[in-house]
């Protein structure tokens, strides 16, 4: 690795993120009352929520830093790459139910090959069902698309997938996406699962969120348990 290599990436940040979904016209009205402009306004359309999210992304994230989407960027290949192609930083995306590789990401052995040459065309780096990554001030932290199977029907709303949801294997924490505005975090009333944040943009002001904004978050989810409130970010 060269010195200016050295130095861009001595100095780069990770951010973690999950359901743009850039290009999805019926995103504004199953999420009405939370996908809003900062006054409280709707988006006149899926265009000018497309161009705001953007917008949202470069003013958080650096050209050489590394964002996690932790799925649904995009169900549409058109669409993830045109937003893909004009957002800042190295793209890493963990598969969600609806982005263009989810059907080859749960296939056989050649559509997931097919899946991981594919996918540098369009503007990830990386392609995954689930990643473990080791995150300072938490330790080992589990990402998926997908929270945990809830223990009770009650937990979550819509239950899909169930096949699919990550199953504890050690990690402090679990980031994952797909419920939108249902939660920002939880912790089950068991202590049998790890608590589990939910990066979905409507929890967090519609852009990705800090390294260091997830450890805050963590550590007032520990000290605070079932006791912290759960606002918007």
């Amino acid at each position: 690795m060269d010195e200016d290599k050295k130095r861009r990436a001595s100095l780069s940040k990770r951010f973690f993120t999950s359901d743009q979904h850039f290009g999805h016209a019926n995103i504004l009205k199953y999420e009405d009352e939370t996908r809003r402009k900062p006054n409280g306004g709707r988006f006149r359309d899926v265009d000018q929520m497309d161009t705001y999210l953007i917008e949202q992304w470069n003013a958080t994230v650096g050209k050489d830093d590394v964002v996690y989407c932790l799925g649904d960027l995009s169900y549409k290949i058109a669409s993830a790459t045109e937003a893909l192609a004009k957002m800042n930083g190295t793209k890493i995306l963990i598969v969600g139910n609806h982005d263009p590789f989810f059907k080859q990401m749960i296939g056989n052995d050649e559509q997931r090959r097919n899946a991981h040459e594919r996918a540098p065309s369009i503007g990830y780096a990386e392609i995954h069902l689930e990643l473990i990554l080791e995150i300072p001030g938490i330790g080992m932290a589990k990402l998926s698309h997908f929270p945990y199977e809830p223990l009770e029907d009650a937990d979550e709303n819509y239950t899909r997938y169930i096949d699919l949801r990550p199953v504890p294997s050690g990690e402090e924490i679990l980031l994952h996406g797909h419920v939108h505005s249902q939660w920002l975090w939880k912790m089950d009333k068991y202590g049998i699962l790890p608590p589990m944040i939910n990066l979905g943009i409507e929890m967090w002001g519609m852009k990705p969120v800090s390294e260091d904004q997830l450890v805050k978050l963590y550590r007032e989810v520990m000290a605070n348990g079932n006791t912290l409130g759960q606002p918007k970010v």
